[in-house]
């Protein structure tokens, strides 16, 4: 077991504030399942591993506040979950996360790098 780190360059994405201003659920999924897919593409980088814990360390450049942000780190590790690559993001897996604001960060994006903790590549050959 490994400790692995995954760069994820990803498009800010809507603020939490909007998310919430009187959106219909429908909105909600929309807009997460059409982050995901970028989430994916990114991972897709990655051979993929299966982790016991992880962190998520973000840095964004854009016009929202840093608690806006957090919705990256939630689609992110929703992701994750989704695909297996750790078995959920309670406490217990995902125990840190760090949201800076960095204008050296290409504008309108974040940078996204997710520490993974007892880190194993999956064996898709036995399943």
């Amino acid at each position: 077991m490994k400790e692995l780190s995954l760069h994820l360059t990803l498009p800010k994405t809507v603020s939490l504030n909007t998310l919430y201003a009187g959106k219909h659920w429908t909105f909600r999924k929309k807009k997460k399942d059409e982050y995901k897919k970028i989430i994916e593409k990114e991972l897709a980088r990655y051979d993929h591993h299966i982790a016991k814990g992880m962190s998520i360390y973000i840095r964004y450049n854009a016009r929202t506040d840093v608690d806006n942000n957090v919705l990256v780190s939630k689609f992110v590790a929703d992701t994750l979950v989704a695909n297996g690559w750790i078995a959920d993001d309670s406490p217990q897996h995902y125990n840190r996360l760090t949201i800076v604001y960095d204008t050296t960060v290409e504008k309108n994006y974040c940078e996204v790098e997710i520490r993974l903790r007892d880190a194993y590549e999956r064996d898709f050959n036995s399943l």
